[in-house]
């Protein structure tokens, strides 16, 4: 085979043996760059989703230790339950009444609240600012991101910052 190719090059000119070893080189760098930029760019990709990863492990787990020490230093004493009128008063001091669409009681006490479109912030400071003397505690919470209409791209892009959510408490044991 190899004497073959020699005698395949031998018969050819100076000039057409150059137009085959260019002709071989572009083929072997075209393979090359076609096989191995695709795979540099998949991992430099995916080292950055690592990056992401890493830091949104980082940040959540200040949180808990954050979480921690305010916890430790505002130790709430239990309340008697502000029942379905004192929730909805919260609801109207931090305009959050209009997207509610439910609120329901139970029998023992038991309080669910359902948003069909409301601002995770504003629901978020809520709960936040009104949990520790309410003298409920969540036994149940659930959020769901919000589809856009597709716009002009026909895409789903999430209405910014708009959730669904259901959210189920109970009286706290005194």
């Amino acid at each position: 085979m190899t004497g073959q190719l020699i005698d395949f090059l031998l018969t050819r000119s100076a000039r057409e043996r150059l137009l085959l070893g260019t002709a071989l080189l572009v083929i072997l760098l075209g393979l090359g760059f076609g096989l191995l930029m695709p795979l540099h760019a998949r991992r430099l990709r995916a080292e950055a989703q690592l990056g992401e990863a890493q830091a949104l492990e980082l940040w959540i787990a200040d949180r808990i230790v954050e979480k921690q020490s305010l916890t430790r230093a505002f130790d709430p004493v239990p309340q008697a339950p502000i029942g379905t009128s004192g929730v909805e008063r919260g609801l109207i001091a931090a305009r959050l009444r209009p997207a509610l669409t439910s609120l329901s009681t139970q029998g023992d006490g038991r309080i669910d609240l359902r948003f069909d479109q409301v601002d995770f912030a504003q629901l978020g400071a809520w709960l936040s600012a009104a949990h520790p003397g309410w003298g409920y505690r969540i036994d149940s919470f659930r959020l769901e991101a919000l589809q856009g209409d597709g716009g002009a791209e026909g895409g789903s892009d999430h209405i910014s910052g708009r959730v669904a959510a259901w959210i189920s408490l109970s009286p706290q044991d005194p």
